[in-house]
């Protein structure tokens, strides 16, 4: 009698066991609402220019743009927190690249462009981070706010330099 118990209360503690995991695998696939996740393909892939035939078919049978665009959309399904793009808009026909700029500026996500396209860093960049001469600077705005900021930027630089430079001059004639 003593051993069915210890089985019982194995099996009950093994029961229990799988349960909870199994409520934690449910509760995962509901916060990245798994059931859904056919239609946000769906939507993802056609907004990026698939059509529904091409959307079944195998990944092997694209061309090289075509798994490139399939790469962007993997990357933009999976909703990372921090998405890095490097020319985004290279393999991109107008309508895709329009659509592509209406997701990005519907996300909460931190984006990370690099782009080579003023038009599509006017639509959609907030913030711009620009590397030149071994240094970070930072400028809030679309590309063409940064374009303005820079020039100014460089403007009062180069006044500053004038400006020190003639007064070193005339200190140096004093």
């Amino acid at each position: 009698m003593k051993k069915n118990s210890g089985t019982d209360q194995g099996l009950s503690s093994s029961t229990s066991t799988i349960e909870s995991r199994v409520a934690e695998i449910y509760s995962r696939l509901n916060a990245i609402e798994a059931d859904k996740a056919p239609a946000r393909a769906a939507v993802v892939l056609h907004g990026l220019g698939f059509s529904p035939e091409m959307q079944s078919k195998p990944t092997k049978e694209f061309s090289g743009g075509w798994r490139m665009r399939l790469a962007l959309a993997q990357a933009l399904f999976a909703k990372p927190d921090l998405l890095l793009l490097d020319e985004p808009t290279n393999m991109l026909d107008m309508r895709a690249i329009i659509w592509l700029e209406d997701y990005l500026q519907s996300s909460s996500n931190i984006l990370l462009i690099v782009s080579h396209d003023r038009s599509f860093l006017n639509t959609v960049a907030t913030d711009i981070i620009h590397l030149n001469c071994k240094r970070l600077d930072a400028y809030r705005g679309n590309y063409d706010a940064f374009e303005q900021a820079r020039s100014e930027r460089l403007l009062n630089q180069q006044r500053e330099y004038e400006s020190l430079k003639a007064e070193r001059e005339h200190i140096q004639v004093c």
